[in-house]
């Protein structure tokens, strides 16, 4: 449960032990994230931050879009490689992170996001129409579906957001609990999260719940994993989508 390195100690949220890579997202282990960190090293660490798009606007024609903010390498401390994969040391927007959450249930195709299809005239004829925009392939396929895999496991009973488990689809996704940032610390306070993609080997609804400050308890597991089960269950009956559970598992 710590993990002392470059002068810090991390913590996770209880004693784990050893776990594998996919354990490491089940459970969402901080110091198993930081070890990875480490075993990247800072620019490819970095690379793969920027290749997933944190760090830059997604161009959505909005104004007012924040780049989040995403440290030059040469501004890292000696640290930052294991406290950025934790969350900490970056911020990054809820609509970053549901498109590289997207480009995941996506095959690993990173997609600029868009906020219409088309437009009509008051007739009905169309006015114009927009295509989808990959942006770049993030990684292979083979991967990807190993992530997807882990995903999976998050809603499980061994994973931290079984309330994000739905009865007739599969759902893959990752809980977030970010400490909030004042006066230049981090405080006791948080924007909790999760985020989840269904059905998860076909998906057609990527989902994000984040909260700001909830009360009583804080971990995204908790708070926000409830409600994406009951936005997308209604999601799911009011688009009418095929489930991939059969009715007697």
């Amino acid at each position: 449960g710590h993990f002392f390195y470059a002068g810090r100690t991390l913590h996770d949220h209880q004693a784990y032990g050893l776990l594998s890579v996919e354990n490491i997202i089940t459970k969402s282990s901080n110091i198993g994230a930081a070890k990875i960190g480490i075993r990247l090293g800072d620019n490819r660490l970095y690379q793969y931050i920027r290749a997933f798009g944190f760090g830059e606007r997604t161009l959505i024609p909005l104004p007012g879009e924040s780049a989040g903010l995403v440290p030059a390498v040469s501004k890292w401390s000696k640290v930052s490689v294991a406290q950025i994969p934790m969350g900490q040391g970056i911020a990054v927007t809820p609509l970053q992170m549901v498109m590289a959450m997207s480009a995941i249930a996506n095959h690993g195709v990173l997609m600029r996001p868009m906020l219409v299809d088309r437009l009509e005239e008051p007739d009905g004829r169309l006015a114009a129409r927009y295509d989808p925009q990959p942006v770049r392939q993030l990684a292979s396929r083979e991967a990807i579906e190993e992530m997807v895999t882990a995903l999976k496991t998050v809603v499980t009973p061994d994973g931290t957001a079984v309330k994000a488990h739905m009865d007739h689809y599969t759902v893959a996704g990752k809980t977030g609990t970010a400490q909030k940032v004042e006066n230049g610390h981090y405080v006791q306070k948080f924007f909790s999260s999760f985020i989840g993609f269904f059905p998860a080997d076909n998906p057609e609804l990527c989902i994000s719940v984040v909260m700001d400050e909830p009360k009583d308890e804080h971990y995204g597991g908790a708070v926000s994993a409830p409600v994406f089960k009951a936005i997308a269950e209604r999601a799911a009956n009011y688009l009418d989508l095929k489930p991939d559970i059969p009715a007697d598992q």
